[in-house]
């Protein structure tokens, strides 16, 4: 599960996406951060490394990145996490096509991506492949499935509806091109996802708390519906469904339940958000989405994402005193102090 944003707007691009990728890092990722913008001469500009926001600002110059239009990225890797040889430069987001002239980040994970790697590698260069492990970034087969489509004359609404149901797993795909330098496409089955729109501006993000920034500012913030292709333009949000074959999954959650498995479980140790959430994996949510553990498990490969309704809950716990948030630094992939929001008992 990793962290994104993406900005349609005036105000200075780096400073922003870099502050909501650094307010969400803590959930799941920072074990890299990528930005990518369309300068002022409508070409594509990217920054990226391995570490969170704190460390990439010093080691790269994506801070300097000037534009209008931008998209963010915070990578999670679990491989890369235990293993660093998966945690390079090259296997951070945003990817580009062969020509350069399209950007894209991912966020969930592609379960089929080997399959499609074997066929496109013969006629691609994937940039994120590491010989040390004879291993790519999952993300980057999407990038090149879409630049395939494009070439043929597709526009990106047909290609992101074309590429996504040939991709198994939990994906949301966000991309910027030179041939559309006012827009961020986004398409999503299920994932995290949040809209800001204010005036002449728009911004989208994983979690909730990476709109901070601006969030006073804004005149709406809303969930998008799952399966859907959003077209992002300054001040406009346009929504389509995404997949006519894809049957959103119906979800209720039972919050009260669920508030008392988060409780009874931190009263036996504090944890950081990703144990937290295997902790409710096994019985837990099942129960509080009133469905089996086998059913259960059939919708997580479905796509299903419980991010942003753990996170939400939780948020209304803090609020009433019953638990508290901190951040505690470790030791993950190459950085030596990964932030990791801590949960405990008040």
């Amino acid at each position: 599960m990793c962290q994104l944003v993406g900005y349609i707007g005036d105000r200075p691009i780096a400073s922003l996406v870099l502050k909501a990728l650094e307010f969400q890092e803590p959930y799941f990722a920072a074990h890299a951060t990528g930005m990518g913008v369309i300068d002022a001469e409508g070409k594509i500009q990217i920054q990226k490394a391995t570490g969170p926001v704190v460390v990439v600002k010093k080691t790269t110059k994506i801070t300097k990145l000037r534009g209008k239009v931008g998209i963010g990225h915070s990578r999670y890797s679990a491989i890369a996490r235990d293993d660093p040889r998966c945690d390079i430069d090259a296997m951070c987001h945003p990817f580009t096509n062969d020509a350069g002239d399209i950007a894209m980040m991912h966020n969930g994970d592609i379960a089929n991506f080997k399959d499609h790697w074997t066929r496109l590698k013969p006629n691609h260069r994937f940039k994120s492949y590491n010989p040390a492990v004879d291993w790519i970034t999952d993300s980057e087969v999407a990038i090149h499935m879409i630049g395939d489509e494009v070439k043929k004359g597709a526009g990106f609404d047909e290609a992101l509806r074309e590429v996504m149901p040939k991709l198994t797993g939990q994906v949301l795909l966000c991309l910027i091109s030179e041939k559309e330098p006012d827009t961020i496409w986004l398409a999503n089955r299920y994932q995290p996802c949040y809209v800001g729109i204010g005036k002449d501006e728009v911004m989208w993000v994983s979690s909730k708390v990476g709109l901070k920034p601006i969030e006073d500012e804004l005149e709406k913030i809303y969930q998008p519906p799952k399966n859907s292709l959003i077209k992002l333009t300054a001040g406009k949000v346009e929504t389509q469904v995404l997949d006519l074959n894809y049957k959103v999954p119906e979800m209720k959650l039972n919050k009260r339940m669920l508030k008392d498995a988060i409780v009874s479980i931190l009263g036996v140790a504090g944890l950081d958000f990703w144990r937290l959430s295997h902790a409710l994996n096994k019985m837990d949510w099942p129960r509080c989405y009133g469905i089996s553990a086998e059913e259960w498990e059939e919708r997580r490969k479905y796509g299903v994402s419980i991010v942003n309704p753990l996170i939400e809950t939780l948020d209304e716990l803090i609020e009433t005193g019953n638990i508290k948030q901190t951040i505690d630094y470790r030791r993950e992939s190459c950085t030596a102090k990964t932030p990791r929001f801590l949960y405990s008992l008040n």
